[in-house]
């Protein structure tokens, strides 16, 4: 990793997302960009101030004393600013604060966050947590596709020496069956789960096995838990630092506009959060 792009409005917790790029960008080596974007009625004392402001926190930090830094105030669109900077810079990594109305990310909510995490072929890392220490723990929900693959592949690049747990949710279809005689209506129940279970199970093993990044992680074990639920209770028992999502082409998480699980995540991340872009579709 050469180079990170960590965008910051300065609102709230937003020095979080800055303390965090600053961390992995020591570790790895790696330039730092700090890109900050203002409104287009922005007066020049405007944006000089924010350059001061952004010196004046990154000098605080004397942890990091060989850090490149380089900051970029800009003003007009906060996606597209921040997507020049990150491109210009050659970032590998993008780094943002926890969404709050009317700042830097209320303009990439949702579809417009989709749209950035599926264009951009760099990861997305979401910063919502207090820096104590660097990652110790990675959950990565997984369906066994290409996508997932490099978001766990992107995640352990990142953090080499971080745990990682993987989980899947096995969907089992429901059947209707009519009521016992003298009762009223239908029942609907879900079918014997142990073939889809089973199912899963091998389909986990095969995908490790066809990963050489993945071999040394151990199989999830296929749950009939929803997957919101899934992850929920996963955290509850071991708590994970990072979670970490792949970006999908098709069917997936994110071309379901985010819908359901993802959205959710977004909004209210549990912890810290890393979308992956989805890999290149073969010609």
């Amino acid at each position: 990793m050469d180079s990170i792009c960590v965008a910051t409005d300065l609102h709230g917790d937003a020095d979080r997302a800055l303390a965090r790029a600053a961390q992995l960008a020591q570790a790895h080596g790696a330039r730092l960009c700090v890109v900050s974007v203002l409104p287009d009625a922005a007066q020049d004392a405007e944006v000089a101030a924010r350059e001061a402001t952004l010196k004046a926190m990154i000098g605080q930090r004397p942890e990091y004393p060989d850090l490149t830094v380089e900051i970029v105030v800009a003003t007009g669109d906060p996606v597209t600013e921040v997507h020049h900077a990150a491109t210009r810079c050659g970032a590998d990594l993008v780094v943002l604060g926890p969404h709050h109305q009317g700042g830097l990310l209320d303009s990439m909510r949702l579809t417009t966050l989709e749209k950035l995490v599926r264009a951009a072929p760099r990861p997305v890392l979401l910063v919502t947590s207090p820096v104590e220490a660097p990652y110790a723990s990675i959950l990565a929900p997984v369906d066994f596709s290409e996508a997932c693959a490099a978001a766990v592949a992107a995640a352990r690049a990142l953090v080499p020496r971080a745990q990682v747990r993987l989980l899947h949710a096995v969907g089992v279809p429901y059947q209707t069956v009519v009521a016992a005689p003298g009762a009223v209506g239908e029942i609907t129940q879900m079918v014997d789960p142990k073939p889809f279970v089973d199912d899963a199970a091998e389909q986990a093993r095969s995908w490790l096995a066809a990963h050489p990044g993945l071999t040394d992680l151990s199989p999830p074990e296929p749950d009939t838990v929803a997957l919101p639920r899934l992850v929920e209770l996963a955290l509850a028992t071991e708590p994970a630092d990072l979670v970490c999502l792949g970006g999908h082409t098709k069917h997936g998480i994110l071309d379901r506009m985010l819908g359901s699980f993802t959205a959710d995540m977004v909004r209210k991340p549990p912890c810290d959060l890393l979308i992956a872009p989805a890999a290149p579709e073969a010609a």
